[in-house]
């Protein structure tokens, strides 16, 4: 899928598409052993949203990749940054776009993974916004 055909999709359908990219891969599934696999099909991915860690830059590192799973969307070719930082469960979101000079930070609070990256759509891909040139 590609961000012009996600633009056509509802707003249901766009979460379901997120949804899928975050869930467990197939070979991971059939390999775990004392787990109902039915009920982990339904599950995904979700951001490591404490703030807190066991190791430095652990969580950042982690929620990094799950951004990534979307950047051969397109994502990352409208800013020159994008950074998501959580504090006690709340999410804020950091940009800056790549033809403009002002930095801008998205409150996030009551989002959960699938309404994170939703929004940095409606942010990058879906915005409208200039992007980058990368040939």
């Amino acid at each position: 899928m590609n961000p012009e055909e996600l633009k056509k999709k509802s707003e249901e359908e766009v979460l379901d598409f997120i949804r899928e990219r975050l869930s467990f891969d197939s070979d991971v599934i059939s390999s775990m052993r004392y787990v109902e696999n039915e009920k982990l099909v339904k599950e995904h991915l979700r951001f490591e949203m404490s703030g807190f860690e066991t190791q430095t830059g652990q969580s950042t590192i982690f929620n990094q990749s799950l951004l990534n799973k979307f950047a051969d969307l397109g994502i990352y070719d409208y800013t020159s940054y994008i950074y998501l930082d959580f504090h006690k469960g709340s999410a804020t979101l950091y940009l800056k776009y790549f033809y403009e000079n002002d930095n801008h930070e998205f409150d996030l609070a009551g989002y959960g993974t699938t309404g994170i990256i939703h929004k940095l759509f409606q942010l990058t891909i879906f915005s409208g916004k200039k992007k980058r040139r990368r040939d």
